[in-house]
């Protein structure tokens, strides 16, 4: 049995590129353009956050995602022999293979979009489609402020110009990317405004290149610039295509400021986690009064305690920040049970919201944990009882939003930082009967959503998920906020850094 697995609920993420396309086909709507030209483009790249490239892209591809978009060529090659027609999008500066790469079958297939970044790379894409006797899809990328792929708007023109007059290559999109969408509205909308302008000064490059593509039966370049929390944001961020990627797993509205939330607030809220990251309990000892906790003493018992182990730890990805600071829920179910959501959980979202709340004491030890299972009824703590470090209930204490904030990082690094030996599980809560086949995958995983910061001077024994507070947004009331539901601090102490 392994230490520890990942669930990805393959349902949620139906739900959440539903619930995005949605938000594009309302940003059509208000900027009077049809439903119907208003496309989304799944990211998935670093093997979909962890979760599975492959069987995440079928997915999405079967749920209508137009377009995916993956970092480099080894990420696009997993995806050629998949059954579907998705086009594949590759964001970094791309440079070549040959006619004996798996990825000339997706390019000769017109499906494998590549980003030119400059004048000088443009060179290079060119030499590569002539190699290959292709034309090849491109997407100019203009750099308004987040200064990382792309050129500035002066040289786009000038590429612009290159890509719609060459032989080998054709322009399928002009897009950018936005640097702070969710926590600063204002400069975002200067790097629109930026962006508009650097295609109106190539409008008479576009219209000419528009009308050419008509007559041979091709359509006009799309334009992206919308990631998940830009998507939400505002209508007007949106282009022709929008460009999400964790906003598909159920993370990226609890980036934004609590003052300046998005225009569409239902939506983020509607999103759903999509992961759970669970073990169990591999061994329980009683200690006395004054006994102390893992490395460094940093915690000591104040009264007669029991301990459990739990066989997760750094080398795992799970933050040895978290020490003396995160939740994990005691499910009250038995680790070995049939590994898909079955009747019992499907049947009640309770499934996920009861249980109890027990902390992690002393440090994050590099293949293991410590908690206080203390106040927990007997099934909760009894070796093989299962334990839920990471949940999908988004008011709970083990969100990972939450997680992040308490570890100083954010959600993305969290979900890529999963082990890839882990073991990857494939369900689905639309209905008891509708489960996938168990997949298991070696790739990278975890994912889920924010909740409360505990004090690290108040170590908690357990926490009622009737009572516990409210956290929304995780990201900013972490650093300041302790929950109040709480047993009583007196009980238990920390001691030392």
């Amino acid at each position: 049995m392994n230490t520890s697995r990942i669930e990805i609920d393959l349902a949620a993420i139906d739900h959440n590129l539903a619930t995005l396309r949605d938000c594009a086909r309302a940003g059509a709507r208000a900027h009077n353009a049809p439903e119907s030209a208003l496309k989304l483009c799944a990211v998935i790249k670093q093997d979909a956050y962890g979760l599975g490239a492959p069987r995440i892209a079928k997915r999405l591809a079967a749920g209508g995602a137009d377009m995916l978009a993956v970092y480099c060529l080894a990420e696009a090659r997993l995806l050629v022999d998949l059954p579907i027609s998705t086009p594949v999008l590759v964001l970094m500066p791309a440079t070549g293979f040959d006619r004996n790469d798996a990825l000339y079958r997706l390019a000769v297939r017109g499906r494998l979009h590549l980003v030119a970044h400059s004048l000088e790379h443009a060179a290079v894409l060119t030499d590569l489609a002539a190699k290959l006797g292709l034309v090849l899809p491109v997407h100019v990328q203009v750099d308004v402020g987040m200064t990382r792929g792309g050129c500035l708007p002066d040289e786009a023109l000038r590429l612009l110009d290159l890509v719609v007059h060459s032989q080998r290559l054709t322009l399928a999109g002009l897009m950018t990317h936005f640097s702070a969408p969710a926590t600063d509205p204002a400069f975002t909308k200067q790097q629109a405004h930026l962006f508009r302008a650097c295609i109106d000064s190539a409008k008479a490059i576009l219209t000419d290149h528009a009308k050419a593509l008509r007559l041979r039966g091709g359509t006009p370049a799309i334009v992206h610039l919308a990631n998940t929390c830009a998507t939400l944001r505002s209508p007007g961020l949106h282009g022709s295509m929008v460009r999400v990627g964790q906003g598909l797993l159920g993370y990226g509205p609890e980036a934004f400021a609590e003052d300046e939330p998005p225009e569409f607030a239902d939506a983020a809220k509607a999103l759903k986690p999509s992961v759970r990251w669970l073990s169990r309990v591999v061994h329980t000892h009683t200690i006395p009064a004054g006994w102390p906790v893992g490395y460094d003493r940093t915690f000591t018992a104040q009264r007669l305690s029991v301990v459990g182990v739990v066989p997760v730890g750094y080398a795992d990805g799970y933050p040895r920040a978290l020490g003396n600071r995160a939740y994990v829920r005691l499910t009250g179910l038995a680790s070995d049970r049939p590994r898909t959501l079955g009747a019992l959980e499907t049947a009640s979202p309770s499934q996920h919201t009861s249980g109890v709340y027990a902390p992690v004491i002393g440090r994050v030890s590099m293949d293991q944990i410590t908690i206080d299972l203390t106040d927990a009824p007997p099934h909760c703590r009894a070796v093989g009882a299962e334990v839920e470090l990471v949940g999908t209930n988004t008011e709970a204490p083990n969100h990972l939003p939450l997680l992040a904030a308490l570890g100083q990082t954010i959600t993305h690094e969290l979900l890529c930082r999963i082990s890839p030996h882990l073991e990857r599980l494939y369900v689905s809560s639309a209905a008891p009967e509708q489960h996938d086949e168990p997949e298991l995958d070696v790739t990278l995983a975890l994912a889920a959503r924010a909740a409360r910061l505990r004090d690290a001077g108040q170590p908690i024994a357990r926490v009622n998920p009737e009572t516990a507070p409210s956290i929304e947004p995780a990201a900013k009331s972490a650093a300041k906020s302790a929950p109040q539901s709480i047993a009583s601090p007196r009980r238990l102490t920390k001691t030392g850094a």
